[in-house]
C-alpha cells in the first residue's frame, strides 16, 4: 500500500516524479520495477514500452532512449587509456572518454578506436589503398605541420616542400634563420650503411638534371653551389677519398679526365714599371697596352698555392722583377735565378705560383726568356728582311736585345749584307733613355782595304752612308751599353745609304749577341 500510494502522489505531480529519480537517488530502473509492480500507475517520464525518455513524454519510437536537454549532457564513464585498456573482455560497442588524449573511444570488437572518422590513427592504419586513402586535403589550401603549435613544414598547392619557409618556390626549400649560437647545418644527407651481402656503391646524395626543353635553349645545372655573406665562404669542401670530374674512378686528390682551364682576364699594363698589378680571381691574364718595354714588380691579392701565368701578346720587352721594393712586400716576386729579373722578348710568358708562408710570388716557368735573365742573350734573323727606295732608318724586324734598368751589356753581332746593285748602306743603334753606348761597326769589303769602321756614341746617330762594293758584305759590330733608371731595347736601324729600286738585304742567320755585365 505505501509504494502504491507513493506512485499514485506521484501521478498527480508527473514533475516530482521525475525530479525524485534524478535528484533524490530513485534510479529509472528502480521506477521502472516499481511500474511493473503496479502496472495501473503510470509514471510520468517513463514509458512502459519498448523505449525510454528522459526530459520528454514522448519518447522517439526508434531510439531505446531519448534523451531531451537544453541544459545538460550525457555523462559517461571517463578514464585514463590504462584503465581503458585494462577493462575485462570489452564488449563491442562499449563507449568510454579517455582522459589521456582527450577524445571518445569506442571497441569495434578487437581494438579500442579513436572517434576520428576516418581519419589518421596516431598508431597507423590498416587496410588503406594507394590512392584512395591519402593524408592532405581536397581543397586549394596548404598542407601545414606544426610541432608546439610552431610551423616546421609546409606542403603549397604548388607541390613545393618547405621546411622553415611559408613560400616554397622548389620542390624541396629549406631556410634556416634565426639567432645560432652554435655550428648548424641546413641540410645534411647520410649513408652509413656498413654492411652488405653484395659488392655495392654507396651514395650519400645523388643530384641529376637530365632532359631538354621546347624551347630555343636548354641548360642542365646539376649542382648550384654559392656561399657569400659570411666573413669567410667555402663553396664546397671535400674530406676524405678522392674528387674525379668525368671520371667514376678518380686516381688522385682530384682526377680530371678531359679539358681543365682556369679563369680568364685581361689586365691593361703600361709602359714602364707596373707596380701591385691587381688581377682579381683570374689566374690566366693577358696583358695588354703597353707601346714600349714594361716590367710587372708585384701581384696584388696572393692566396696561398694561387697559380698565376701573365702572358704577354705583344712584341714589347717585359721583365718580370724580382723582389723590386716599388711594390708591398707581400705582392713581391721571387724569380729564383742568379741574376735576379726575367726578361721576356715578344710573345712569352711567366708562370707563378704564391706561396702564404714565404709571402711572396715564385716564379715556376718562364718561355721565350732572354739570355739577360741569365747573363747571355742571342736574337736572330730568321727570314731574309730588305729595304727598297728608302734612306730612312727602320728598326731592324728581329735584331734587337733587351736590357733592364740599371745594367749593363756587351753586344756583338755579325750581318749578312747582300745587294746586286751600286750597294750602301746607313745604320745606328738605339738604345733606352738615360742610357749610354760605345759601339763600334765595321765591314769586310772585298774591294776596300779592310777593315772600315764606324764608331756610334749617341742613341739613333746615323753612320751615313757606307758604300759597299761587294755583293755579299760581312759587317761585325761590338761595344758596351750602361743603361739608367729605364729598360728598353738595344735596337740596330738601318736604310739605304743611296735611295735605289735595288733591293737592300739583310741575310737569314744574322745575329746578335749580349753578355750581361754585373
Amino acid at each position: 500500500m505505501f509504494l502504491t500510494s507513493a506512485f499514485r502522489s506521484t501521478s498527480r505531480d508527473p514533475g516530482w516524479s521525475v525530479s525524485c529519480a534524478l535528484r533524490g537517488g530513485l534510479t529509472l530502473g528502480f521506477a521502472i520495477v516499481l511500474a511493473n509492480l503496479i502496472p495501473s500507475v503510470a509514471l510520468p517520464g517513463v514509458a512502459l514500452a519498448q523505449n525510454v525518455g528522459i526530459g520528454t513524454a514522448t519518447p522517439n519510437a526508434s531510439a531505446l532512449l531519448d534523451l531531451i536537454s537544453t541544459s545538460q549532457g550525457v555523462l559517461i564513464p571517463r578514464m585514463t587509456n590504462t584503465q581503458m585498456l585494462a577493462i575485462a573482455t570489452p564488449a563491442t560497442g562499449d563507449l568510454v572518454f579517455n582522459t589521456t588524449p582527450t577524445t571518445f573511444y569506442y571497441y569495434n570488437g578487437t581494438a579500442w578506436v579513436p572517434f576520428t572518422g576516418t581519419g589518421w590513427l596516431l598508431q597507423g592504419n590498416s587496410g588503406t589503398v594507394a590512392g584512395t586513402n591519402f593524408l592532405g586535403t581536397t581543397d586549394n589550401a596548404d598542407l601545414v605541420f606544426k610541432t608546439n603549435a610552431v610551423e616546421g613544414m609546409r606542403l603549397s598547392t604548388a607541390r613545393n616542400l618547405g621546411i622553415g619557409t611559408t613560400a616554397p618556390t622548389s620542390r624541396l626549400h629549406t631556410i634556416g634563420s634565426g639567432a645560432l649560437t652554435a655550428n648548424y647545418t641546413g641540410n645534411r644527407l647520410t649513408n652509413t650503411a656498413t654492411s652488405s651481402t653484395a659488392s655495392i656503391t654507396k651514395y650519400g646524395a645523388e643530384m641529376l638534371s637530365t632532359g631538354t626543353w621546347n624551347g630555343a635553349s636548354a641548360t642542365n645545372v646539376g649542382l648550384h653551389v654559392n656561399a657569400t655573406g659570411g666573413t669567410t665562404n667555402y663553396s664546397g669542401i671535400f674530406e676524405g677519398g678522392n674528387v674525379g670530374i668525368k671520371t667514376t674512378t678518380p686516381a688522385t686528390y682530384a682526377d680530371v679526365n678531359g679539358d681543365a682551364s682556369i679563369r680568364y682576364a685581361s689586365y691593361t699594363a703600361s709602359s714602364g714599371a707596373n707596380n701591385d698589378i691587381n688581377i682579381g680571381t683570374a689566374s690566366f691574364i693577358r696583358l695588354t697596352g703597353p707601346t714600349a718595354a714594361f716590367s710587372i714588380t708585384g701581384v696584388a691579392g696572393g692566396v696561398d698555392g694561387k697559380l698565376l701565368i701573365l702572358f704577354n701578346p705583344s712584341s714589347q720587352q717585359f721583365t718580370v722583377s724580382n723582389e723590386n721594393a716599388a711594390s708591398a712586400a707581400a705582392d713581391r716576386i721571387w724569380t729564383l735565378n742568379s741574376t735576379g729579373d726575367i726578361v721576356i722578348t715578344g710573345k712569352g710568358a711567366v708562370k707563378m705560383i704564391y706561396s702564404a708562408a714565404d709571402s711572396r710570388w715564385i716564379v715556376i716557368s718562364a718561355t721565350n726568356v732572354s739570355e739577360s735573365s741569365t747573363g747571355l742573350i742571342f736574337a736572330k734573323k730568321p727570314v731574309d728582311e730588305s729595304v727598297t727606295s728608302s734612306t730612312t732608318l727602320q728598326n731592324d724586324n728581329d735584331l734587337f736585345l733587351p736590357i733592364s734598368a740599371n745594367d749593363s751589356m756587351v753586344v756583338e753581332g755579325y750581318i749578312h749584307y747582300h745587294n746586286t746593285g751600286s750597294g750602301s748602306l746607313r745604320m745606328a743603334v738605339t738604345i733606352p733613355t738615360g742610357a749610354n753606348m760605345d759601339i763600334a761597326i765595321y765591314t769586310d769589303d772585298v774591294v776596300l782595304p779592310p777593315p772600315e769602321t764606324w764608331t756610334l756614341t749617341t742613341s739613333g746617330t746615323s753612320t751615313g752612308d757606307m758604300g759597299m762594293n761587294g755583293v755579299d758584305v760581312p759587317i761585325h759590330y761590338y761595344g758596351i751599353v750602361i743603361t739608367g733608371a729605364n729598360s728598353g731595347n738595344i735596337q740596330i736601324q738601318w736604310a739605304q745609304g743611296v735611295s735605289s729600286s735595288t733591293p737592300t738585304t739583310f741575310r737569314t742567320k744574322s745575329y746578335m749577341r749580349g753578355t750581361l755585365i754585373r
